[in-house]
């Protein structure tokens, strides 16, 4: 029995020794595990979505973003406000509003018993210029995008009209009649320095910045109808870019200085045109019966709006939007003809 009993102590040492140095004892390293067989990670982010954003009914686009986490993100991407006048025949005159790309949710911006006019949006969308005779004569004033602050920013016997917007808005360019005809002008946006630029013994007006600052474009009659000229923001250089028999008017560059679209009579009625921004390349992007006028861009250079009689009696307007190349033309007011329009996009 003793000696039965040694030799099962004996087996069993000699097992646990050879197991100890296989390597197999409790505290051996595991192999770890395969990474590509693993779940997602904590930190990983969504893919975003490839399908186009859904648009929302106040005019503006919403897109899904990638966030940083697993929870998804949804921002929205502004298409801009169209200031614009609206109520021409009204007792006193237009008053001034702003809305939605799409036409929506108008906002008045002015009340008063005398005509607001040709509002303007500064770019960098903290003013929005415009005339009034409010005070007797045509004069220019600036307000806050709500409306408020409305001030005066010339005072003089004649008419001060047709306000825009040097790229910086820190600078005003405007027609005036103070000298005898009507010629163009520049001030600071306080109204301070006020200085003519052009002298011709023939009317210059609608002056337009170029995008960069360095030109601004405007009509003139001094070669007998009016036509499209542009000079150097000093107003230097001017030079004439359309000839054409009848009436070129209200110049309005693209947001990125390449094309000017314009309004012209050639048939009687008015179009608007397209134009490269020396003059070359003119092409009619509307065709009716009807004037459409007073062309101005969305901020990414996609879209012009205008204003149209083709749905009103008589000189009326009202809102429309369209393509560059004049494809997709949508009516985006709705105002029973109330002369409304006018526009400036930002």
């Amino acid at each position: 029995m003793a000696l039965a009993r040694f030799i099962t102590i004996l087996v069993v040492f000699i097992l646990s020794v050879g197991l100890y140095n296989s390597g197999c004892s409790p505290t051996a390293n595991p192999t770890p595990p395969n990474p590509s067989a693993s779940s997602t990670p904590q930190n990983s982010t969504i893919v975003p979505s490839t399908k186009s954003p859904p648009s929302s009914p106040n005019g503006t686009v919403e897109k899904t973003q990638s966030p940083t986490n697993t929870t998804p993100v949804v921002t929205t991407v502004n298409l801009g406000k169209i200031a614009f006048m609206s109520g021409v025949a009204a007792k006193g005159g237009p008053q001034l509003y702003i809305c939605d790309a799409n036409g929506a949710n108008w906002v008045r911006l002015t009340n008063n018993s005398h005509g607001d006019w040709f509002p303007k949006w500064s770019p960098d969308g903290k003013k929005i210029a415009f005339y009034s005779d409010r005070d007797g004569n045509y004069e220019i004033y600036i307000m806050d995008p709500d409306g408020s602050a409305q001030t005066k920013l010339t005072n003089n016997p004649a008419n001060d009209v047709l306000p825009t917007w040097s790229p910086d808005s820190k600078s005003i360019v405007f027609t005036s009649n103070r000298d005898g005809n009507e010629q163009i002008y520049i001030m600071n946006s306080d109204g301070s320095d006020q200085r003519r630029i052009t002298n011709h013994s023939k009317d210059d007006g609608a002056p337009v910045w170029s995008p960069d600052g360095n030109s601004i474009a405007f009509q003139s009659n001094r070669d007998g109808n009016p036509e499209i000229y542009v000079m150097d923001k000093d107003g230097s250089n001017q030079r004439r870019i359309t000839t054409n028999p009848q009436n070129d008017l209200y110049p309005a560059w693209s947001p990125d200085g390449k094309k000017i679209a314009f309004q012209s009579n050639p048939n009687g009625n008015f179009d608007i045109y397209l134009m490269n921004a020396d003059g070359t390349n003119q092409s009619k992007i509307t065709t009716n019966n009807s004037d459409d006028k007073y062309p101005a861009w969305s901020p990414d250079g996609d879209k012009i709006v205008f204003d149209s009689t083709r749905d009103c009696t008589g000189t009326v307007d009202e809102m429309y939007t369209m393509g560059i190349d004049g494809n997709n033309q949508t009516r985006i007011t709705h105002s029973e003809c109330n002369d409304t329009g006018v526009p400036s996009w930002r």
